[in-house]
């Protein structure tokens, strides 16, 4: 049976009850390799069994990062023989000692048989620090065991940031933490701040490992995920830097707000009320425009390219579009929107994407239909679908009309879903 809910009957606290599991072949999200590889002159070392070597391997292939990245395996005999410190520590050392690059951070990915067996790793972390003063080593997790009390994407950023130590602020100087892309031309954000001449750090712009260490010197921190807040509260109580959340949603005055905070925070002047009604206009032009090409074509849209997909969905429900479908695991979004959606079309599906039933669902249409997201495209057998990720660095009114722009072209322009979708981590620069 097909584990199929309708939004009227849908509470805020919906979550999908994650037993047995059903992967569908869209690949696109980034996995714990890819983030790593973000920052600049380091090197990670995963220290697992070979089983669980075996994605990490193909990732590396698939990425040709093999510069970026080593192995240890873990076998039985370690197990057996109590060796498991002696077989991190060494590893490691020879790690190190054969790469053409001294690496100046070391990313060390332990997994679960390590906390199974409670392996000393801190301890070898300690050594090795006295060993190699010169590379920074930190403790990173491919524990899925552990995915309840911190999934490993927020546990990867908030980990890989801790070698950032306190220095003294600049007042005009603020870091984007926690995300997989750089939020540059689709930002109203990041074009204000650059207009007001704050320096703003992202990971991804960074060359150099100093330039990495340096966030450190921010007055503070600006996230887009939620994925990226436990980073930031770690950072706010080691470094001192404030934090503050940008909404990546469709809700004008939420937008409006959030860039009065943020300018607020940063000591810098608010956008003016002109250019916001401009901005504002602009949306509105370009959803008439959009609405006038695709009518009353159905549309589906994935949490994996939607940070809100009941936002967007929202949003486009306001604007005449046809809704059909929205795949997420769970609710994380405000109630008010719920509320609202549950008013506007009480009949709109929410379907689970990883519960095991889904792997027989029906994927025939009749017709076309537009997806946003992967795993839309793939659960409605669609080649027209916008093929992004993580809300592909899209916020605020221009985010918007970028994403209106992705979604005409969708509806226009055939893709070949079967193969973009097997691309591992899309859009990863790494």
């Amino acid at each position: 049976m097909i584990p199929v809910t309708y939004v009227k009957d849908l509470k805020p606290s919906y979550d999908m009850d994650h037993g047995l599991v059903y992967a569908s072949p869209a690949r696109g999200p980034w996995n714990i390799v890819h983030v790593g590889t973000l920052v600049p002159e380091a090197h990670e070392i995963f220290v697992c069994p070979t089983s669980c070597l075996r994605g990490v391997v193909l990732t590396t292939a698939e990425m040709g990062v093999h510069d970026k990245l080593s192995t240890i395996a873990v076998g039985e005999d370690n197990i057996l023989d109590g060796d498991m410190e002696e077989r991190l520590h060494d590893g490691i050392v020879e790690v190190i000692e054969t790469l053409p690059k001294r690496p100046r951070m070391a990313m060390v990915f332990t997994s679960c048989i390590h906390h199974f067996l409670a392996v000393n790793y801190q301890r070898v972390y300690r050594v090795l620090r006295k060993e190699y003063p010169d590379i920074d080593f930190t403790d990173t997790y491919m524990d899925p065991i552990m995915r309840r009390k911190i999934a490993p994407m927020p546990s990867l950023f908030r980990q890989m940031h801790r070698v950032l130590q306190p220095m003294e602020k600049h007042a005009m100087q603020a870091n984007v933490v926690g995300s997989m892309f750089a939020f540059h031309e689709h930002s109203d954000f990041a074009a204000w701040f650059k207009s007001q001449s704050v320096d703003l750090r992202q990971l991804q712009d960074m060359e150099t490992y100093d330039e990495f260490k340096d966030m450190a010197s921010s007055k503070m921190n600006f996230v887009f995920h939620r994925y990226g807040v436990p980073l930031a509260k770690d950072l706010q109580i080691r470094l001192g830097q404030p934090w503050m959340m940008i909404h990546l949603g469709y809700d004008y005055d939420v937008i409006d707000r959030d860039m009065a905070l943020a300018c607020d925070a940063m000591g810098i002047a608010r956008m003016a009320d002109e250019e916001i009604k401009m901005l504002r206009k602009a949306c509105e032009d370009k959803a008439k425009e959009t609405l006038g090409l695709l009518g009353d074509v159905p549309i589906v849209i994935d949490y994996t390219a939607i940070d809100e997909p009941f936002g967007c969905a929202l949003f486009l429900l306001r604007h005449g579009f046809n809704v059909e479908a929205v795949y997420t695991d769970n609710y994380l979004e405000s109630e008010e929107i719920l509320q609202s959606l549950q008013q506007i079309k009480p009949m709109l599906k929410v379907y689970p994407t990883v519960n095991w039933n889904m792997r027989v669902l029906d994927r025939e249409r009749d017709g076309k239909i537009v997806a946003l997201g992967q795993k839309a495209a793939y659960f409605n057998d669609t080649d027209y679908f916008v093929d992004i990720v993580d809300n592909a660095h899209m916020q605020g009114y221009r985010g918007i009309m970028r994403f209106l722009d992705l979604l005409a072209d969708a509806y226009v322009n055939q893709k070949d879903m079967r193969s973009l979708i097997q691309v591992k981590g899309w859009g990863c620069a790494c």
